[in-house]
């Protein structure tokens, strides 16, 4: 590993299946800047992206300029979330965390990614995840309805419950990292979209270490955040992100009702019964507005035609990353 710039990889000649895996090695280079990225792979200095790199307009900035490549999409269990605090004294308010949650209109989210977004719960959406909520589901959860004008209006009027109106708005801050311009897209919509309830907020981008350790600590109000999963599995999901006393569980949401509830899923051996359960919590975290999710992402990765037996996951993001059937057709 040499620090900003790269980190070498060699085979190993030990590994637990015989004849694999077939490259000799792998020299991840560290690079930054997304164009830059995007331009050393179109003039051949790379033959692949990072797995999930490109997104929606970096695959067709590479399928235009480098029309050879092959380049492929596929959800990945993650999703965007807007993160709020609930230690946060004004956020305490369940009539202010409703009506932020009513005025989100997740199709803008989707629509802005470019075919790379999905509407979706906490779990997994369908097809490709085995527990998400379905659409019929997700139409009664606050801010997926298709009226987004009558759901701001019902926003409008619970935010003057809470106190605030045209003459007073409430003054919140956003925080982003900085790692990936769809951050920065992601919280400029939430900010754009809040303005129709009298939320005025100024979004501060963070180095993501920095940002990481504010989230942690809860030292903020309301942050554009992703949340990840290593395998669609409400194990996985629930325990890291909901349960009272998880590091991961940023917004310090606490419900001993529904930590009770992850347990019994948890502990429910058959798989239809189990499935209920998980999406009546599912639907529950949402009602809550525990954390609230924006959409779930597809990701993309893109190779040189000459680059053989690369076969990205469906429904994770660190599943395809062993490379052991990869090889060169140089």
């Amino acid at each position: 590993y040499r620090p900003g710039d790269s980190v070498k990889l060699v085979r190993n000649p030990d590994y637990w299946k015989p004849g694999m895996p077939y490259l000799d090695g792998i020299d991840y280079k560290i690079i930054p800047s997304s164009a830059t990225r995007t331009l050393a792979f179109v003039a051949g200095q790379f033959d692949m992206t990072f797995p999930g790199d490109a997104s929606a307009t970096v695959t067709k900035d590479i399928m235009a300029q480098a029309p050879k490549s092959v380049c492929e999409a596929v959800p990945n269990n993650v999703t965007q979330v807007l993160l709020l605090n609930h230690k946060s004294p004004v956020l305490q308010d369940a009539k202010v965390r409703r009506a932020i949650s009513l005025a989100l209109d997740r199709t803008a989210f989707v629509q802005a990614q470019q075919g790379y977004g999905r509407l979706g719960g906490v779990m997994m959406s369908p097809p490709h995840g085995v527990w998400g909520l379905t659409p019929e589901q997700l139409a009664t959860v606050p801010g997926y309805g298709k009226d987004i004008e009558k759901n701001r209006a019902e926003a409008r009027k619970l935010m003057e419950e809470a106190g605030f109106g045209p003459a007073k708005k409430l003054k919140l801050t956003y925080i982003v990292r900085q790692s990936s311009p769809q951050y920065m897209q992601g919280a400029s919509i939430v900010a754009d979209q809040l303005r129709t309830i009298y939320v005025d907020g100024e979004i501060e981008q963070k180095e993501y270490s920095i940002f990481t350790g504010m989230i942690m600590k809860g030292a903020y109000s309301l942050a554009f955040h992703t949340t990840g999963a290593a395998v669609d599995d409400p194990d996985v999901v629930y325990y890291e992100n909901y349960m009272c006393a998880s590091q991961r569980n940023y917004t310090k949401y606490c419900s001993k009702e529904i930590e009770t509830k992850i347990d019994e899923q948890s502990a429910t051996i058959d798989a239809a019964k189990r499935k209920q359960l998980v999406q009546q919590i599912d639907l529950a975290l949402q009602q809550d507005i525990a954390r609230p999710t924006l959409y779930h992402t597809l990701s993309g990765t893109c190779w040189q035609p000459y680059v053989k037996g690369f076969l990205r996951a469906i429904n994770g993001i660190y599943s395809h990353n062993r490379m052991e059937q990869v090889w060169l057709d140089k």
